[in-house]
């Protein structure tokens, strides 16, 4: 504006047909940029904010922790399930404190009547809570930590806001795109009971068995992700801050390797993966320091 107005010197132009030499109150001011290279643009999003008067703020009322909202948490999970793996990253990350009680899933005796009214699909993960005054369960990874986004909003959310702008809106949606990719498209294809029901399969005109069949869905998961990380270009899965898609990604690798696949052959993917282990709520999450691992 200094600049613009030759320090006040000149009145600015704006489109409503109104001027300006300086911001007033009330004026929303927002920036945009982007570096432009050879075949690429990085941007930064919108950087937007008001101006408000002098001393608005000061007998603003103090905001009460929404995390206060959820009393006794307890995650009912299995430490190899993926899924569980993803709410075990998410509550790390905004720092909430939960019992954990292990649903063994290979032990059918474990999935019993009383777990079946905590959980609607007797699944992992559930995450229980006292809200609302009385006792909550509710099941979905996804869904679990976009809920848990909405409640403990002192730390950074999992899920890009919905800004408005083009930028904001297209990193929101690529955010589930990589997630779903994971959790509808791939994940689903390598879990055992979907394996243990499969006998025979044709992959690319060739016989094969579950293994086969879910060692090609997984494949197939990974080569999309690599792709629109090799577009993203940001220091995680999409832009600068870690995100769901990070969070879907991360067990999904380990499984990966579980059915002989180099994740070495994906490095957009591989670096990641480095890059999130040294996360403290990635790095405590992992399967092997939880209470059941094997």
């Amino acid at each position: 504006m200094l600049e613009l107005s030759w320090r006040g010197a000149h009145e600015i132009p704006l489109a409503d047909g109104e001027s300006r030499k300086f911001l007033k109150d009330g004026d929303v001011c927002n920036i945009r940029g982007f570096c432009q290279g050879d075949g690429y643009q990085i941007g930064f999003g919108d950087c937007s904010g008001e101006v408000l008067p002098a001393g608005a703020l000061d007998e603003a009322p103090k905001v009460t922790a929404r995390s206060q909202l959820l009393q006794d948490v307890e995650l009912h999970g299995y430490f190899r399930s993926t899924a569980s793996w993803r709410v075990r990253i998410a509550l790390a990350h905004h720092g909430v404190n939960y019992k954990y009680t292990s649903v063994n899933l290979l032990k059918s005796e474990q999935k019993s009547a009383e777990f079946e009214q905590v959980s609607s699909m007797a699944q992992v993960p559930t995450l229980s809570f006292n809200a609302a005054g009385r006792r909550q369960n509710l099941t979905q990874s996804l869904a679990i930590i976009e809920f848990l986004d909405s409640v403990y909003t002192d730390s950074p959310a999992l899920m890009p806001p919905a800004d408005g702008t083009p930028e904001g809106t297209l990193r929101r949606a690529r955010v589930m795109e990589i997630a779903e990719i994971i959790n509808s498209g791939t994940q689903p294809l390598q879990n055992r009971p979907m394996l243990s029901s499969i006998t025979s399969a044709v992959v690319d005109g060739k016989d094969t068995d579950g293994t086969g069949f879910a060692t090609a869905a997984v494949m197939k998961g990974l080569k999309a992700c690599e792709r629109l990380l090799a577009q993203s270009g940001g220091q995680y899965a999409v832009g600068e801050a870690v995100s769901i898609a990070d969070i879907c990604i991360v067990p999904q690798l380990t499984n990966a390797r579980r059915f002989g696949i180099k994740v070495e052959e994906f490095p957009h993917l591989a670096s990641l993966e480095k890059r999130l282990a040294e996360l403290p709520a990635f790095a405590t999450a992992v399967p092997e320091q939880q209470p059941d691992a094997a």
